[in-house]
Formats: C-alpha cells, structure tokens, sequence
C-alpha cells in the first residue's frame, strides 16, 4: 500500500471534481465564473479533503460517497480565503504566490465570487447519493462549522479584538476558525459510516485540535506567534501534546473497526511536519 500515492491521487480527485463543480452549469455571468475558477484552483494541499478521504476510506466508505464531502468542505475553504484578503479583513494582495482574488478582479466581484462558493458548497452537499437523513445531518455539521458557531465566529471574535491575551481565549479563537473545517471534514465521512454520537464528539475534539496546531504553526511561519507560543521549546512541546491527543482519539474511534490505521496517521503525521511533507502544492 502506498500511502503517499493515495494522497496525491485524492488530490488530483478533488481538484477534478472542483473543476466540474464550478462548469456544470457555469455561472450566469464570466467575470464572476473567472473570479470562482480563480480562486478554488489556484493551488493548494486541499488538507481537508484529505481528511475526509483518509477517513472516509479508513471506514469502508466509496470514493464517490465521499466526494461531495470533499468539495462542499474546500468550496467553503476556497470562499474563506477570498473574504479573508478583502482590503475589509487582513488585506492581504497575495495568495499562493498569486495576486488574491480581489486584486486580480475587484472588490465587487471577489465578494460575490466568495458569496456564490459559499452558496455552491451546500448545493454541492445536498446532492450526495444518500438518505435523506444523513444528508441533513451532513448539511446541519457544514452550517454549524462555517457559520456563526464555527469559522466566522471565530473570524469575528478575531477582528472584533476579543480578549487573546491568555492562552486559554487564544486557543477558543483559532479552535473556532481554524478548526471548525477540519471537524466538518472529520464529521462528514462520519456520518457517512454510521458512526455514533460519542464518535462524532471525540471526532470534534480532533478537528479543534488540527486547527490550533495548524494555526500555531502558520503563525510561526508568518512571524506573528503570540507571546505564550514564541518559546520554541513550549510550542513544540505543546504541538507534540496535540499531535498525541489527535491519533489516541482517533485510534479509540478507529479500534472497534479491526481497520488499518496506518494512512491517517501518515495525514496526521504529515499535518505536523509541513515543511517536510511530499504532499503536492499545485
């Protein structure tokens, strides 16, 4: 088994799907069309797609049963980034090497470009080929994680300058905006297999946990770690605590299943060693 070729090709998959999804039908209008191509496909490790093939498989689940998942959780990625280097936000001109969206196409239509991804990621989800039932459990987790309670919470708890300065509210911020993604794309294929409340709780532990960690170290790399994680001895420690916490869960919620473990742990491994990861970034 390689694992790291199932990585890439899982990569290929979900950027195949974005494209189709984005065509089939095109949008009314080009500029807005050009905007959403240019955002969704402008590269990108698609670490959440990842998470939820990884898992999805390690369950037994189909690739097809999980594609929806996939591109639902990076459409809403993908309009995250957009609204996120609006002049409005962190103003940011560059992404991924790249003009951003809106110095490529202009405030108006990079705004709308993210509005339309938003709205296509649940019209993607809705039309997964399961039951009824799961589908709104599956609609209700991707509301919960993009919404008010998840990501945007935590973008406005973020920007509204809530109390950061200990540990404790810094870590509630990145769990909420990072994290709430990654619990999406764990809770999906859980859902998916069937999995029970219990699963589906510990599950949402692990996602925070993968958006701390990831917040912590993009932090790093951006040069902007708050005070309490600049101690290079203490932020390591602590991701090594995450990372320990991270694969105990899932090896609890994995363990009745008699299943291989060994790809995601490789993810997880790799979603703490970026800088070393094979993992292409197209």
């Amino acid at each position: 088994m390689d694992i790291e070729a199932d990585f890439v090709a899982y990569q290929k998959r979900i950027n195949c799907l974005l494209s189709h999804c984005l065509s089939n039908p095109s949008p009314l209008s080009k500029p807005l069309y050009d905007a959403m191509h240019y955002a969704v496909l402008n590269g990108g490790k698609r670490l959440r797609p990842l998470f939820v093939y990884t898992l999805g498989v390690t369950l037994g689940i189909s690739l097809q049963d999980l594609d929806h998942a996939a591109c639902s959780i990076e459409l809403i990625h993908a309009y995250s980034l957009i609204h996120d280097d609006l002049p409005s936000m962190d103003n940011d001109d560059w992404r991924r090497g790249r003009p951003s969206c809106h110095k490529q196409f202009g405030e108006a239509i990079a705004l709308l470009a993210g509005d339309a991804l938003q709205t296509l990621a649940f019209d993607t989800l809705l039309k997964v080929p399961l039951d009824a039932i799961k589908i709104v459990k599956m609609l209700t987790v991707l509301s919960k994680a993009a919404g008010p309670w998840g990501m945007v919470g935590g973008q406005a708890m973020d920007f509204s300058h809530s109390d950061c300065s200990d540990k404790s509210s810094a870590e509630n911020i990145y769990s909420l905006k990072t994290g709430a993604l990654f619990v999406a794309a764990l809770q999906l294929p859980a859902i998916v297999a069937d999995l029970p409340m219990e699963s589906l709780l510990t599950l949402k532990n692990v996602g925070n946990s993968l958006g701390l960690a990831y917040q912590i170290q993009d932090d790093v790399s951006d040069n902007e770690s708050m005070h309490f994680w600049k101690d290079a001895v203490r932020r390591e420690s602590h991701l090594k605590g995450l990372k320990d916490h991270i694969l105990a869960d899932l090896g609890f919620i994995l363990s009745p299943f008699d299943v291989k473990q060994e790809s995601i742990i490789k993810l997880v491994n790799h979603f703490f060693n970026r800088e070393e990861t094979v993992i292409i970034d197209e």
